[in-house]
């Protein structure tokens, strides 16, 4: 059942429950570190007595799935406003600088990545009843945890934008939910930071089994996210880029996607060209792609930035349309664009059309009904997209709420792989939306990642 901003609270005694459990967590992290440290020592001493002179102490595996303090994020938010412009002159971050370089694989804050690749439509499919944590997998338990509830609360806050991917996302997570037997209260600030911040804090107050947060901005949602794992409710973030490993942090594999879509481009203009970059910075996954996106221009000198333009706003494809059409006429020898999402292709594609240049081939990432038509229709100048799907990736996402809600022990942090979706695959195959191309890539459809018995299965976009 899905309705909006209802409230329910939930039993106190389970509220105590979960929240003496997580306070049990955070023990026992704090002692496993102490060991650690005490043995390391120890280690060190010992092979001092014994004329080793090692002065190094050894060395312990990491524990991705939790932490006794919270990471300082590399993607921390540059704005907090609800429209981010790029000029046609600078990248989102100075291009020429060399410091702290991310490798060509992808930046460390998108978990693990792939090299470009140049198959058309084949992605990495994660283990059965597990998720990839870059390091690791983790599997969910095989029987529903003793306690959990059957019917859970849960509140999603979401800062969604025009375009068909939040559709399709909130149309898959709400599916899965619904099919789980929870109920589901809908905060959506579309675009609007200050209205987030006071969402969230109703949703806390609502007192639901867990919260997830869509979208939004670092510095909106950091802080509530600490008030509501303070307050014992776990939360499950998709695309920012939290600091307090508390809580659930998921996304796509954004520095693969950059990856995949950047290798196809290399490898379709062998001979290097002229980028226009299309971009904006601050907002976490396209932060991700830049990086990788800077490392591929230093990797491949034949390949130059002929300009940057781009703009998130409530209007996306219509106001990136307006800067490119002024920077494609300065930038006249371009032969390639990049544009890091499907709303920023689209605008990049009517400005092309505005000033005549026919020429250019298109790379994007993300997918949809409305893009594939794009992608297919004559002309098309889109030759290749790196995406996952949308209503996939939205029931992936409430699975994790649902089992964290259940009281299970998640990790800090796991990313969902991305396929390589090109104009020939999409020709050759005759899709036209997005129910074709997922029998054209059935492995798309992922219920394995974050699956258990205990969830019931859906077939997301049905």
């Amino acid at each position: 059942m899905i309705r909006t901003n209802a409230r329910t609270p939930i039993p106190q005694s389970f509220k105590e429950e979960r929240t003496m459990r997580m306070s049990f967590r955070r023990t026992r992290t704090t002692a496993f570190v102490a060991i650690a440290a005490a043995t390391a020592l120890l280690t060190a001493a010992c092979s001092q007595d014994s004329g080793t002179g090692a002065s190094t102490p050894a060395t312990t595996a990491p524990v991705t799935s939790q932490a006794s303090s919270p990471a300082t994020s590399s993607d921390a938010m540059s704005t907090d406003s609800s429209s981010t412009d790029s000029s046609s002159s600078e990248t989102p971050s100075d291009t020429s600088s060399t410091e702290s370089a991310p490798s060509s694989s992808g930046s460390s804050s998108s978990g693990s990545s792939s090299s470009g690749s140049s198959s058309s439509g084949s992605s990495s499919a994660p283990s059965s009843s597990s998720g990839s944590t870059g390091d690791a997998s983790f599997t969910l338990p095989a029987e529903k945890p003793a306690g959990a509830k059957d019917k859970l609360k849960v509140a999603l806050v979401r800062q969604s934008g025009i375009g068909d991917y939040f559709e399709q996302w909130g149309s898959g997570a709400q599916a899965q939910l619904k099919a789980a037997g929870a109920t589901v209260d809908v905060y959506d600030a579309r675009n609007d930071n200050a209205k987030q911040a006071t969402d969230f804090d109703s949703a806390i107050a609502s007192k639901p089994d867990v919260i997830i947060v869509d979208h939004g901005l670092k510095d909106t949602i950091d802080p509530k996210v600490d008030a509501a794992i303070t307050a014992g409710i776990p939360v499950v973030v998709y695309d920012v880029a939290i600091s307090n490993e508390k809580a659930l942090y998921l996304s796509q594999d954004d520095a693969s996607i950059a990856s995949k879509i950047l290798g196809y481009l290399k490898e379709q203009n062998p001979d290097g060209g002229k980028i226009a970059y299309v971009n904006v910075s601050g907002i976490a996954p396209l932060d991700s792609r830049d990086a990788v996106y800077k490392q591929f221009l230093k990797d491949n000198p034949t390949f130059t930035q002929s300009t940057f333009f781009g703009k998130y706003s409530e209007s996306v494809a219509s106001d990136t349309a307006s800067e490119g059409v002024a920077a494609l006429q300065s930038a006249p020898d371009t032969t390639i664009a990049f544009a890091a999402y499907d709303e920023l292709a689209k605008g990049t594609l009517i400005a092309l059309r505005q000033v005549g240049m026919t020429k250019v081939s298109v790379y994007g990432v993300d997918i949809s009904t409305a893009d594939i038509g794009l992608m297919t229709e004559a002309g098309s100048l889109w030759k290749a997209t790196a995406a996952t799907d949308p209503a996939n990736v939205g029931a992936i996402v409430a699975r994790a709420a649902v089992a964290a809600g259940d009281g299970v022990d998640l990790p800090s942090k796991m990313v969902i792989p991305a396929a390589l979706i090109t104009q020939d695959l999409l020709k050759e195959k005759n899709v036209t939306d997005m129910a074709g191309l997922r029998k054209a890539l059935p492995d798309l459809n992922t219920p394995e990642y974050l699956g258990a018995s205990w969830i019931p299965e859906i077939t997301p976009g049905q």
